[in-house]
């Protein structure tokens, strides 16, 4: 027979859900804010010294992570499909590749080929197979696709040094913004 277990309160599983719905919605705004003073600052070291990634390290000592930079990439956008689509029908006359809606439309899979052309060639460019014409393609742009961005790599313990630096106090100043009195808490 196993021993009886205590029956929660409901009042006490109430609270308890209350805190950690105010906790967790603190901590997602301090960790969006901290991401972007880290972004700032390492796109500024990286430009000023060439420095890509930096140590996390506790009070102690103990490094428990690395945060490294990633570089962002560039590559074809279309801006204006109506142009592109007018474009293409012009240029392959016979191909089926567009679709007339109210707009004319380059067809899905005809669309991804040429953007893939484009990437390869990193200018909104498309050599005809057929005449070996080189095209300048209208309503595209060379753009940032994906932001420069950084990422966190844990060391094999660094969770658990984390974990222990913060309930032995370490991390009063760092953690500060989880419980400061803010604006919101009124609402």
């Amino acid at each position: 027979m196993s021993a009886e277990q205590p029956v929660e309160s409901l009042r006490d599983l109430a609270l308890e859900e209350a805190a950690l719905d105010l906790l967790a919605a603190r901590i997602a705004a301090a960790k969006k804010d901290v991401r972007a003073r880290t972004q700032r600052a390492l796109d500024a070291a990286a430009q000023r010294d060439g420095v890509e990634r930096i140590a996390a390290v506790l009070p102690n000592g103990a490094q428990v992570a690395t945060i490294s930079l990633r570089r962002g990439e560039t590559g074809p956008v279309v801006v204006d499909e109506e142009a592109l689509a007018r474009w293409v029908r012009r240029t392959w006359p016979d191909e089926e590749w567009t679709e007339t809606r109210i707009v004319r439309t380059v067809k899905p899979w005809k669309l991804a080929e040429l953007v893939a052309e484009m990437m390869a060639a990193g200018a909104p460019k498309i050599a005809d197979k057929a005449t070996g014409e080189v095209h300048d393609v209208p309503g595209v742009l060379i753009r940032p696709t994906r932001a420069r961005t950084h990422a966190l790599t844990w060391r094999k313990t660094g969770k658990a040094a984390v974990a222990a630096a913060w309930r032995e106090g370490q991390l009063t100043a760092q953690l500060a913004a989880l419980t400061a009195p803010a604006d919101t808490d009124a609402a």
